[in-house]
């Protein structure tokens, strides 16, 4: 264990406190703090304060590493978050206006999205498993991915999305934009079944020789 000492600011003075941390996360406190040209001390007060904000608020320590995550991806993809009942009723209106149209931006958006993803998950599994990271930026609670066994050559995979939506109208944009984004990544949607809020996609790639 390697351990660094820090000392809070107060009124009256407190006594010196050591806290004892892993070599590594000591190591990469002390690299991160030469970065930024601040002191061992002053770094690890800021970086601790902003936990404890986060924990004063019921929050918990791993949750700034994806606050952090989704925030740039909201700025880079320039996305506003929308409150889920007012999206509903906007979705339900247009989709009486013109489905066709409301359907086709939602599959243009799913390929955008996709391209933007791939910069940092180069396959669809590996979104799957950390879609903590973006899963605010989606209009789905929960992505699954599993493979399928095929022996006439071709990848399969199954894509399950729970959380797709409230209403008939929402779930169908969201399929579309599940679709975008399987597009974009090469995968082809062979199969669709679909229920309220729940879809479920199987994908085909031809295998590379």
């Amino acid at each position: 264990m390697n351990t660094f000492i820090y000392r809070w600011h107060a009124r009256v003075p407190l006594p010196r406190t050591n806290i004892s941390v892993a070599d590594e996360v000591a190591d990469e406190l002390s690299a991160e703090a030469m970065k930024r040209n601040k002191t061992l001390y002053a770094f690890a007060n800021e970086s601790l304060t902003a936990v404890i904000s986060v924990c004063k608020l019921s929050g918990e320590p791993s949750e700034v590493l994806s606050a952090w995550k989704l925030g740039r991806i909201l700025k880079e993809v320039d996305a506003v978050p929308i409150p889920g009942d007012l999206t509903e009723k906007l979705l339900k209106k247009l989709y009486e206006t013109d489905s066709d149209w409301l359907l086709k931006s939602w599959a243009a958006e799913g390929r955008r999205i996709g391209s933007y993803l791939q910069m940092g998950y180069q396959d669809l599994s590996s979104l799957s498993r950390d879609a903590v990271d973006f899963q605010k930026l989606l209009p789905f609670k929960r992505v699954e991915v599993r493979s399928l066994d095929d022996a006439s050559g071709r990848a399969r995979l199954l894509l399950r999305i729970v959380g797709a939506g409230l209403s008939s109208e929402s779930t169908a944009c969201a399929e579309q934009f599940a679709r975008g984004i399987a597009e974009s990544y090469l995968w082809t949607v062979r199969t669709v079944k679909m229920a309220e809020g729940i879809l479920e996609l199987e994908l085909s790639k031809e295998r590379r020789p």
